[in-house]
């Protein structure tokens, strides 16, 4: 009897996690690791390890995820999705940055999703042909006026709730908001002040709670092989917390940036290209902790590139973007802007794996300080102004 009990529990303990995951079968791990060695040249400056010239490994927006969904029944879908950043080429922790992390319902009339959603990412990729690679267009794109990261874009904010419409022939409709809320504060107030009645001029952590809230709204029609993308992007400043992804440089009550994007493209099969030009407008209240007693900032950044297969397993990019001058207070800023160019080779060596070499260099005037090798690819995003960074890498990537 006694060696039926410890059979039967034996039993019981080795059946409860395959129950536990029937329980939860509509759970679909996914991931992308993604390593690349890179020479780099062209940086002024040192890290902790030494010069910021150079070989390098690294991880590029290495990713693990979950996510799932669960019929409610008329046609309306609970989901949810968990995933963070890995880094893939060793440190003290495993994991890095959230990335897209939310829960939703999905029907119907579209899906509507709560958490930490894509920001800059809403329009980066639209003619980006190096994402997560050096050359990653999103360096000039999101980088900040003069790419000195001032006021930078982030690729992400948390607090989101988002709306993406079905598709109509080709054609979807996003829209997003970040409230602002007592939540969005991340510094004390100055002794004696009030968030109400006070305007003063903080840190990048130290937001106000009466900033606006933030919005986005992106049209987009791909289909036939045509694309085209329109995105919109009016921010509060200190409306999302910094430590969760809001825009750098501190301001004053009533700070605004917007961002407006026109993409187009058209595929012939064997072949892509696609163009897009950004324009970035930060109001006097922005720009308060950059140029004091300025009347705001501009910049816009034109990209184009483009894919040719060589074969069913070979592909060559090429893509150059250019960010013209900063136009402060109406007028333009000589020497602050760049050109970065970009070129490759990807081969697969299966439907999950892919090796490539890439070539990235950035040829900043003398007030710009645009990384080749930032971005999504995560590696140096300071090169120091006047410089002209370059990154030589070779690296392979496996999905799951």
């Amino acid at each position: 009897m006694q060696k039926k009990l410890i059979v039967l529990a034996v039993a019981a303990a080795l059946t409860a996690p395959t129950l536990a995951l029937a329980d939860n079968a509509n759970i679909t791990f996914y991931g992308k690791a993604h390593l690349s060695l890179d020479s780099n040249n062209g940086n002024a400056g040192t890290t902790a390890t030494g010069t910021k010239n150079g070989l390098n490994l690294t991880s590029n927006s290495s990713r693990f995820g979950l996510k799932g969904a669960e019929d409610l029944g008329g046609g309306v879908n609970a989901i949810y999705q968990y995933e963070t950043e890995v880094l893939a080429q060793g440190g003290n922790s495993l994991l890095g940055a959230q990335r897209d992390t939310y829960l939703g319902l999905k029907g119907g009339l579209g899906t509507v999703v709560a958490g930490r959603l894509p920001l800059a990412n809403m329009y980066a990729n639209d003619a980006n042909f190096f994402g997560d690679k050096v050359g990653d267009a999103g360096n000039m794109t999101a980088g900040g006026f003069g790419g000195n990261g001032a006021i930078a874009v982030p690729s992400r904010s948390g607090r989101a709730i988002g709306y993406m419409s079905p598709a109509f022939s080709g054609m979807t409709v996003t829209a997003g908001f970040v409230p602002n809320s007592a939540q969005s504060l991340s510094g004390a107030f100055p002794a004696g002040t009030t968030p109400a009645t006070t305007n003063f001029t903080g840190g990048a952590t130290q937001n106000q709670a009466d900033k606006a809230s933030s919005f986005a709204l992106r049209a987009a029609y791909d289909q036939d092989g045509i694309f085209g993308a329109f995105n919109y992007l009016n921010l509060g400043v200190a409306g999302v917390n910094v430590a969760n992804g809001s825009l750098t440089g501190g301001a004053a009550a009533g700070a605004k940036v917007t961002v407006t994007s026109f993409a187009g493209g058209y595929s012939f099969g064997v072949a892509q290209v696609r163009a897009q030009y950004v324009l970035t407008d930060a109001n006097a209240a922005a720009t308060a902790n950059v140029l004091a007693g300025r009347t705001g900032m501009k910049q816009g950044v034109f990209t184009v590139g483009g894919q040719y297969k060589l074969s069913e397993t070979g592909a060559i990019n090429a893509q150059v973007a250019k960010a013209g001058d900063v136009t402060v207070s109406g007028a333009s800023q000589a020497n602050s802007g760049a050109t970065l160019l970009a070129v490759g080779y990807d081969y697969s060596l299966s439907k999950r794996t892919t090796v490539y070499g890439a070539y990235a260099k950035v040829s900043n005037k003398a007030n710009a300080a645009f990384s080749a090798t930032g971005y999504a690819h995560g590696g140096l995003t300071t090169p120091g102004a006047g410089n002209s960074p370059s990154a030589l890498s070779v690296g392979v990537i496996h999905n799951f």
